[in-house]
C-alpha cells in the first residue's frame, strides 16, 4: 500500500468518524446546523417585516432536538418573543376534540356510525344545497343518508367551516362569525358552543353526507356530544382527561390571569404588506364559548406533550390517554381519494400523509394539521419526528406556506435516511 493510499485512507476515516466537527453537530439524526437555518429563516421574515415572530420546535425519539423562537410577541413594545409563549391555536384544537370523541368510543358511549341526531335532533332537518351561487337560499333536496359521528370526525358530512369563496360557504362563514367575515370575526356572536352549533345547522349542506370532503366546523357538534354525553362542559372534560393527564398546564379555552402577558397578540399584513399588530383580537379570559372547532390556547411544548403521545400510541409518561389500536384508528384513510392533495387522506380528526409506495388504503406515515393563524404542526409516525411550528399571523398561507417551509427544513437535516 502506497504512502498515498494510506494517507487517503486516514481521511477518509476522519470524514467518517468526525461528523460533528465537519458537517455540524447531530442529535437523534438531525443536523442541528441544518435545522438552525429555521431561526435564519424567521430572522429574515422578521427584518423584512413580514412576520412579528414565530417559534418552532423538533423533537425525535421522545428527546427535544431543537426548540428556539425569534421576533417579538408584540411589535409595538417590542416584547420578545419567547420559548413559553402562549398561542391561540385555531384549529389544532380540533385533533385535541377529536381525542376525546376517541376516549368516548373506548367507553364504549358512543359510535362512529351513531346518527348525530341521536344526539343533536336539530340535524335530521338538514338539506342539501343545489346551486352554491345562491347561498344559503339555494334550492334544496332531501337528505339521502344521515350524518355520522366519523363523518364528523373526517368532514366528509356534507357541513362547511366558511373558508371557501364560493357564496354558499361565505354566507356560512358570516352566520358562524359574523357579518364582516372573513375579514373581522365578531368574537361577541356566540357565547356558547350549542349557539355556534346552532348557527351552522341553519344552513344547507355543501354535497350528500358521505359522498365527498370539505373541511367543516363539524367539531362543534363533536363539542355538544361531549357534553351532553359527559354532563360536563367541554373545558372540564379536556382538562380532566387529556390535559392533566398529559401536563398540558398551558392549555385552556381561557389563558390563567397571571400568564396573560406570555401571550403572543395576533398581527396581520396592512394595504403596504407589512406586519402590524391586528385590531380583532381573540379573547383571552371570559369565553364560555368551549368550540370544537378552534378555541383553544396553547404553548409548544404542550402541544409536544399532545403529539407525542400520539406517536407513542396513546400514552405519555405513564399516563395512558388512549388504547395503542385507537390510535391505530386515527391513521387510517377515512375519506378515499377525495381529499384535495395527491398521497394524501383525512382519518379521525387528523389530516394524514402516505409514503408514495403504499396504497391509499394503508395507514398514514404522518400526520399532521394547522390553525387559521398559521399555527402548524406535523408526526412523522415512520421516523418518530414531532415538529411544531407556532406564530400569530393573518392572512392564513394555509399547507402551501408554513408548513411546507418546516417540512423541508426538518428533513434536509435527517442523517440517517434509509
Amino acid at each position: 500500500m502506497t504512502r498515498n493510499t494510506k494517507s487517503l485512507i486516514l481521511q477518509l476515516l476522519i470524514l467518517l468518524f468526525l461528523p460533528k466537527t465537519l458537517f455540524g453537530q447531530l442529535s437523534e439524526g438531525l443536523d442541528l446546523t441544518k435545522l438552525s437555518k429555521l431561526n435564519d429563516y424567521i430572522e429574515k421574515q422578521v427584518k423584512a417585516e413580514k412576520l412579528a415572530g414565530a417559534e418552532f420546535l423538533i423533537a425525535r425519539n421522545n428527546k427535544i432536538v431543537m426548540h428556539s423562537s425569534r421576533g417579538f410577541s408584540n411589535l409595538e413594545t417590542k416584547k420578545k418573543l419567547d420559548k413559553n409563549s402562549i398561542y391561540f391555536i385555531q384549529s389544532m384544537t380540533k385533533p385535541i376534540i377529536s381525542v376525546a370523541i376517541m376516549q368516548l368510543y373506548e367507553r364504549g358511549l358512543i359510535d362512529f356510525d351513531d346518527e348525530v341526531s341521536k344526539y343533536i335532533p336539530e340535524v335530521a332537518r338538514l338539506k342539501v344545497a343545489l346551486d352554491w351561487s345562491k347561498g344559503i337560499n339555494s334550492p334544496t333536496e332531501e337528505i339521502r343518508r344521515p350524518i355520522t359521528i366519523g363523518q364528523l370526525l373526517s368532514h366528509t358530512s356534507g357541513l362547511s367551516h366558511g373558508l371557501l369563496k364560493n357564496k354558499l360557504d361565505l354566507d356560512i362563514g358570516k352566520l358562524i362569525y359574523g357579518v364582516n367575515h372573513p375579514f373581522f370575526t365578531d368574537y361577541s356572536l356566540h357565547q356558547t358552543v350549542e349557539s355556534r352549533a346552532k348557527a351552522l345547522l341553519s344552513a344547507p349542506l355543501m354535497f350528500q353526507p358521505g359522498t365527498n370532503w370539505c373541511y367543516s366546523a363539524g367539531g362543534d357538534l363533536l363539542a355538544v356530544i361531549i357534553e351532553k354525553i359527559t354532563k360536563q362542559t367541554v373545558s372540564s372534560y379536556l382538562k380532566e382527561n387529556i390535559f392533566n393527564p398529559l401536563g398540558m398546564y398551558d392549555t385552556s379555552y381561557n389563558v390563567d390571569r397571571e400568564a396573560i402577558e406570555r401571550v403572543m397578540l395576533l398581527h396581520n399584513t396592512n394595504n403596504n404588506k407589512k406586519i402590524v399588530i391586528s385590531k380583532n383580537q381573540p379573547p383571552r379570559r371570559g369565553t364560555s364559548l368551549y368550540g370544537g372547532t378552534h378555541g383553544l390556547y396553547s404553548t409548544a411544548l404542550d402541544y409536544l406533550k399532545f403529539c407525542q403521545m400520539i406517536i407513542n400510541g396513546g400514552e405519555l409518561n405513564g399516563e395512558r390517554v388512549l388504547k395503542k389500536k385507537t390510535v391505530e384508528l386515527i391513521k387510517i384513510n377515512q375519506v378515499g381519494s377525495n381529499y384535495s392533495r395527491e398521497n394524501q387522506g383525512f382519518g379521525y380528526g387528523f389530516a394524514i400523509e402516505y409514503d408514495l409506495s403504499l396504497k391509499l388504503e394503508e395507514k398514514a406515515q404522518s400526520l399532521y394539521w394547522g390553525g387559521y393563524f398559521n399555527t402548524r404542526f406535523f408526526i412523522d409516525l415512520k421516523k418518530n419526528i414531532v415538529a411544531i411550528w407556532m406564530t400569530q399571523k393573518l392572512p392564513n398561507l394555509s399547507y402551501e406556506g408554513y408548513h411546507q417551509i418546516l417540512k423541508k427544513k426538518v428533513y434536509s437535516a435527517i442523517t440517517d435516511i434509509e
